[in-house]
């Protein structure tokens, strides 16, 4: 029982993270590393997030039903990548409050954060609010997609399919409630 919960977790959580942590340590990233772990925690917050949105319509192909079996430690594992995220960079900036106000995308992102945060929290304690909550993850995940988009200097590749899938799942969920 223990290891079918702490397993996900070490593959989702733990493995990126030591990976990570061994390219800093070897030089990966090279001396300013800081920024660039700071872009890897967003981005693999932003994937496991996407992943656990697109778990659903996983169910029914063979090999990827199992990923719905996990939607809960993936989305937990995305809030602590998030978590990571926002943490260095409050660590790499001397004001916080004023960046988040400035950019625009920053904002976006934060207010991701912020639902990601309240969900996390209700997922564990108050139930009844976090499925009242849980379907403004679909649309404030754009909100991700969208710091994601324009946090890159360079449009990537990575981000504009993070976005595509995220809008079109948006606009399945706007179909099927008309």
């Amino acid at each position: 029982m223990f290891s079918k919960k702490v397993f996900p977790y070490i593959i989702l959580f733990v493995s990126p993270l030591v990976f990570v942590i061994i390219g800093v340590f070897i030089g990966y990233f090279g001396v300013e590393f800081s920024t660039e772990v700071l872009h890897i925690f967003g981005r693999i917050s932003i994937w496991l997030l996407t992943l656990m949105l697109l778990s659903k319509y996983f169910v029914k192909i063979p090999l990827l039903s199992i990923i719905s079996k996990y939607k809960k430690e993936i989305g937990i594992s995305s809030f602590l990548f998030a978590l990571l995220h926002i943490l260095l960079y409050a660590f790499s900036t001397s004001n916080l409050i004023s960046e988040i106000l400035q950019r625009r995308y920053i904002l976006l992102g934060f207010l991701l954060f912020t639902l990601m945060f309240f969900m996390f929290v209700t997922s564990f304690f108050y139930k009844k609010i976090f499925f009242k909550i849980s379907p403004l993850i679909l649309p404030f995940s754009l909100f991700g997609a969208i710091h994601y988009l324009f946090s890159t200097k360079v449009i990537s590749l990575h981000a504009v399919i993070v976005f595509a899938i995220l809008f079109t799942l948006v606009c399945i969920k706007i179909y099927k409630n008309s």
